[in-house]
């Protein structure tokens, strides 16, 4: 079975447990959602999810994985005195898995019984690991019983570790409309069309009757995406089409929310009159705006350019042919998981390989700046795991 598997990371473990990395809550009633959001956003930062008297426990939520995964380690980070000193920190989760689907099939997984106090993380390991593709985690108890305390439950985080396949990245060409979340949810009204080429995608978004241009690429099976304003004003998105057709994610144009987008079968008019082979990047370039890259991807904590980088560095190289007169800073941006000083350095050297693939396929090296910034330029929250992962880009930036 384990042959069926490729490591996801090269050097170090990431968990597969969040927006980041495309897992998505696709079963949650209103009063759990809470619950997996922040199980989901990759922070550590103790949060409520619920007061007893309205939403008592036990509460669940079903995730679903981008790809099968085989689970081999969960994690709760520790907790901060806010958590451990009122004794309302979640005491105990079941954690279950399944191959069929979001519904049915399930099986247990492990049973985090979290102890209150304790410094540091606390790793709960799967003695019988095994390939799954749902997952329902469940909040069952608290350290305080609920008839002695209605203050909300609270929780931090989880995470798992493991193998993944390599996510298929299906989908995104389509329409879809949204519904649990804070958007206006009148029919007709919160959509999002997306045309893919390749691994690019345009489309547009369509909110309390206005309309903004939506733009970005698909990384790794992900959608990286950016909304754009009137003014080019941007916040971003990170999505995944679920195995029932879904377009969902996390929303970080603010503080960081999950959404949920069903596919829109109610016809009418395209959102926006955007053909699959508009290079967004091209006419950004043209008009004087930065683009954002998240294709060229690197091996981690390197420079060493990998494969998968090929089709984004191709369509950079051709939209340079197209501008020929055009000078651009390639800047190499990093999130804020090692020092500044280390993160700099790395960015510099990412933003060099880029200048260097480019020069070596004919763009003039004189048009080309390296430029490194490190984890100075956030342009989402690095205390979670989606966050972080959008921060890791590259940008061409016209001169």
């Amino acid at each position: 079975m384990l042959a069926l598997f490729v490591p996801v990371a090269l050097t170090a473990e990431v968990d597969l447990l969040t927006y980041g990395a495309g897992a998505v809550v696709v079963r949650a009633s209103k009063e759990a959602e809470a619950f997996g959001q922040i199980a989901l956003d990759g922070s550590d930062q103790t949060l409520g999810i619920g007061i007893p008297r309205r939403e008592p426990l036990p509460l669940s939520v079903v995730v679903e994985l981008p790809a099968p995964s085989v689970l081999r380690t969960f994690e709760v980070p520790a907790f901060d005195d806010y958590g451990t000193r009122h004794g309302r920190h979640v005491k105990t989760v079941v954690v279950e898995g399944s191959t069929e689907g979001p519904e049915r099939g399930f099986a247990p997984l492990v049973t985090l019984a979290i102890r209150q106090g304790v410094e540091g993380p606390q790793r709960f390991p799967v003695t019988d690991p095994r390939s799954v593709r749902w997952v329902r985690l469940t909040a069952v108890d608290t350290h305080t019983p609920a008839e002695q305390d209605f203050r909300p439950h609270v929780f931090t985080d989880i995470s798992a570790m493991g193998d993944q396949e390599e996510p298929a990245g299906k989908g995104f060409s389509g329409r879809w409309r949204y519904r649990r979340t804070g958007l206006n949810d009148t029919p007709g009204v919160s959509r999002i069309e997306l045309h893919r080429d390749g691994d690019r995608i345009v489309g547009c978004e369509e909110v309390g009757g206005r309309r903004r241009v939506v733009e970005g690429e698909v990384e790794g099976g992900l959608a990286r995406l950016s909304r754009i304003e009137a003014d080019g004003r941007r916040s971003r998105l990170t999505a995944v089409v679920t195995s029932e057709g879904e377009l969902a994610g996390v929303d970080l144009g603010g503080p960081p929310r999950g959404f949920w987008a069903g596919p829109d079968t109610s016809g009418g008019e395209d959102l926006c009159p955007l053909a699959p082979d508009v290079d967004p990047a091209q006419q950004a370039l043209a008009a004087g705006q930065e683009v954002v890259l998240y294709g060229i991807r690197f091996d981690v904590d390197s420079d060493r350019l990998r494969a998968e980088a090929g089709p984004t560095l191709e369509r950079l190289k051709g939209a340079l042919e197209k501008l020929p007169e055009l000078k651009v800073a390639i800047e190499g941006h990093t999130d804020a998981d090692a020092s500044d000083a280390h993160n700099l350095d790395l960015s510099r050297r990412r933003a060099e390989a880029v200048v260097v693939w480019l020069a070596e396929r004919g763009i003039a090296r004189d048009r080309l700046e390296p430029v490194g910034r490190g984890e100075a330029e956030p342009i989402a929250d690095n205390a979670t795991s989606a966050g972080r992962a959008l921060n890791r880009r590259v940008e061409i930036v016209p001169r």
